[in-house]
């Protein structure tokens, strides 16, 4: 039984060793988060416009909403929109229901069709005029405008680049404050997906089927994207 109580209180003793000497082994680290953030214009728009139309019967409903976007369509290709920029959005077909309060229950008194395609504009300086084009072709809806970038990788990595240079900055910063050299990093790893969200105008309807051009482009605004970035680094303490 005493052979049995010693090897065990060698064993604890043995572990409680190798903890200690791991534990002053472990380096000692500077963990910090560093942020970058690059503004930039964008460079394309994405909007979502279509037609709603009204019809005592589903037929007429949906022909006219039908008609309606083939014309959009005609417009987009005539533009010199590329066909893999435009695809369908939302096709629906609903009953109108009568609230009437002399009617027992509700009652269909008709329907209606709404139908829209997103379109991709890269050229912004085409947008305010196709807007107002496709409003005279007969778009009465536009539920949708967004601004984006055709392509944010270099912008990323700038933001990505200066975030890592703020990172240094500060394990630079603190290890002065706590009278220690900055060492090696020991680990970068990025945090979030490195995206960036996009520009939304508020959506809007057309109430009325337009039966005639805007005289005027529609003006839009684009302003500016955030590309923001976030870089988490562990750097050694210098011995």
């Amino acid at each position: 039984m005493r052979a049995l109580i010693a090897l065990s209180l060698l064993t604890v003793t043995l572990i409680l060793a190798g903890a200690s000497a791991r534990a002053q082994d472990a380096p000692r680290t500077i963990t910090v988060t560093g942020t970058g953030e690059v503004s930039l214009a964008p460079d394309m728009a994405t909007i979502v416009i279509g037609i709603q139309s009204e019809g005592e019967d589903a037929a007429t409903a949906l022909d006219e909403a039908s008609a309606a976007t083939l014309a959009i369509l005609s417009r987009l290709d005539a533009e010199g929109i590329d066909a893999a920029d435009v695809r369908s959005g939302a096709v629906r077909l609903q009953p109108r229901y009568s609230n009437s309060v002399l009617s027992s229950g509700q009652q269909i008194i008709g329907y209606r069709a709404v139908n829209t395609v997103q379109v991709e504009v890269l050229d912004l300086d085409q947008l305010g005029r196709l807007l107002s084009t496709l409003v005279g072709d007969g778009a009465n809806r536009l539920d949708r405008v967004s601004f984006g970038l055709q392509d944010p990788t270099a912008a990323m990595d700038e933001a990505r680049s200066l975030a890592v240079a703020e990172a240094i900055r500060r394990a630079a910063l603190y290890a002065q404050a706590a009278d220690v050299a900055v060492g090696d990093v020991l680990s970068i790893s990025e945090q979030g997906g490195g995206s960036y969200r996009a520009l939304h105008a508020e959506p809007v309807v057309i109430a009325e089927m337009a039966q005639s051009a805007p005289s005027l482009d529609v003006p839009v605004a684009p302003g500016e994207i955030d590309l923001n970035a976030s870089i988490n680094m562990v750097f050694a303490i210098a011995e």
